[in-house]
């Protein structure tokens, strides 16, 4: 052959046995999906729950040999076939993992070839955490797996990298799982959940009928909820979101404390109604669903996760958004403002201003003088128009008012309802009257 012919059969034979070898890793690929989702089916068909065995209180007495400095390392391993990390906390001698066959495990074997991502103290609520996984058995490569426990020991969020949208690992399971399974994705298992029984005693007995009606609290959203009013509440930890929410429901339904720490580890979606009256003439409700989200910028969760975490519970859970409350309080640094921003511009806010409110919190000891200033700050650091409102429209006993979606707001712990009753109805107003001029914001799957 010549030279030209044998360049001319190189030049034909190169691409070809590309295209055969990744038809070759495409078929492998396909065949390994599939063997490790019937495999994982069993799995994703037991309750979420981590379901700990006898073995638990000896795994806690194990515990006790640990030192405080702790690390999440990992290891690369293989499982039926896929090469994956495995992720696990250790001090340096103990060991505390999710084993696929064995479960949750504690032992002290030598260590080899591990890889250190985060380093974090033992603190007390790191050790209540271990308590809480220690016996757990029901492992599952996409629902319960090592990273997720190593997430959830270090900052007390069920949160696995991996499975995140659109990462490889994902995209194998992504067509096996049912619409219910996937929105099981990062969520919390149901044994390991903060339970906190809302109170039913109202905070003012003064309010009357104008706020929601509790009815219950949710992980995730079905499609019969999609209907309903939705508000999503967005802000920096410690701004207080929980407390907004709890006047709106006018009884303690979320846990709020004022800490650097985000006491919101996960989504959660709370439900009731509210109602509107006119007393002898008319009477009509509102289903309304209020998305308390996790705080941006806490001080365990990476500010990448808490983005992620957010956009992708909302977009599992949610077609439409009707209004989002952005809360903040105190001076407003950098990372909050850049966090809040791409939020803005994710869901849209040139498109949609009459369905955001800003709120500056905890503004109840400033003077006047103090609470104007505060609120042009924001606006101006967040790039929002001020003098934003609307004509509230009949039906909502509001014909005529001017419904402003900017204000300065402050909930004191116990302060009487005479101090706290301009800015109730203020945050009402702002957050239950919907401009009927206005569309819902679409929250699409793809914009991420």
């Amino acid at each position: 052959m010549c030279f030209r012919g044998f360049k001319l059969a190189r030049n034909w034979l190169v691409p070809t046995l590309n295209i055969i070898r990744k038809f070759v890793v495409r078929k492998r690929t396909g065949d390994l999906a599939l063997l490790l989702a019937q495999k994982e089916k069993v799995n994703w068909s037991k309750t979420h729950d981590l379901l700990p065995k006898a073995n638990r209180e000896f795994q806690i007495e194990q515990f006790k040999h640990f030192c405080n400095q702790l690390r999440i390392c990992y290891r690369e391993v293989e499982y039926d076939g896929l090469k994956f990390r495995q992720y696990f906390v250790t001090d340096g001698t103990w060991q505390i993992e999710f084993d696929s066959e064995k479960g949750v495990i504690i032992h002290d074997s030598p260590l080899c070839d591990e890889v250190t991502t985060e380093e974090f103290v033992l603190t007390p609520e790191v050790r209540s955490r271990v308590h809480k996984i220690c016996g757990g058995t029901n492992y599952s490569l996409v629902l319960r797996n090592s990273d997720h426990l190593c997430n959830y020991i270090r900052t007390g969020a069920w949160i696995s990298f991996r499975m995140a949208k659109h990462t490889p690992l994902r995209k194998i399971f992504d067509n096996h799982l049912s619409d219910d399974q996937l929105q099981l994705i990062n969520k919390m298992p149901n044994d390991l959940k903060f339970v906190d029984e809302p109170s039913d005693k109202p905070i003012y007995s003064q309010v009357g009928d104008y706020h929601v009606q509790f009815s219950q609290s949710k992980e995730i959203l079905t499609d019969a909820d999609n209907d309903a009013y939705n508000i999503l509440i967005l802000g920096p930890t410690g701004s207080g979101k929980s407390t907004l929410i709890n006047h709106l429901y006018n009884q303690d339904v979320v846990k709020a404390v004022g800490s650097a720490s985000s006491v919101t580890r996960s989504m959660t979606y709370t439900q009731g109604e509210v109602v509107w009256t006119e007393p002898g003439k008319w009477k009509k409700s509102d289903k309304v669903n209020i998305i308390d989200s996790v705080g941006f910028c806490d001080t365990e969760l990476p500010p990448k996760q808490v983005h992620h975490m957010i956009k992708n519970s909302v977009k599992m859970n949610m077609t439409y958004i009707d209004k989002v409350v952005i809360t903040c309080s105190g001076r407003i640094e950098e990372p909050h403002y850049k966090a809040i921003k791409k939020f803005m511009k994710w869901l849209t806010y040139e498109d949609h201003k009459h369905n955001f409110v800003f709120i500056w919190n905890k503004c109840d000891t400033l003077s006047d003088q103090e609470k104007a200033e505060g609120l042009v700050d924001m606006s101006s650091i967040l790039g929002t128009d001020l003098n934003m409102q609307f004509i509230a429209p009949s039906g909502y006993g509001r014909l005529d008012k001017s419904i402003k979606l900017n204000h300065c707001l402050g909930f004191a712990p116990g302060a009487p309802f005479e101090e706290v009753e301009k800015n109730l109805e203020s945050l009402k107003n702002a957050v239950f009257i919907r401009d009927v001029t206005n569309k819902r914001i679409p929250v699409n799957s793809e914009s991420c």
